[in-house]
């Protein structure tokens, strides 16, 4: 598994904001177009960008506002997928 931060150094071997690779389908979502595999997937994909945003050093850490954006996109993405799952028919085995 890559780490967000990428290994490039700057001359004086500080990283920087910069340093911190973009969030994942951000800001570009379209959560009614995407399948239910695409959603859990875009789902792992932003969790373990926060989580890795939030260890980060706070000289590399992203913005706490992106953070929050990626954090709100994931909550759309859940919603999504609690909708989906809510209209599947219940009691729907026969047997």
């Amino acid at each position: 598994m890559a780490s967000a931060v990428t290994q490039l150094r700057k001359p004086n071997n500080q990283l920087t904001q910069d340093d911190f690779r973009a969030p994942p389908h951000y800001p570009l979502l379209n959560t009614q177009m995407m399948s239910a595999k695409e959603l859990r997937e875009t789902l792992e994909d932003l969790w373990e960008w926060v989580n890795e945003a939030e260890m980060a050093p706070e000289e590399i850490a992203p913005d706490d506002d992106l953070i929050q954006d990626v954090r709100h996109q994931m909550g759309t993405v859940i919603e999504e997928r609690v909708d989906r799952h809510s209209d599947e028919p219940k009691g729907s085995r026969s047997g």
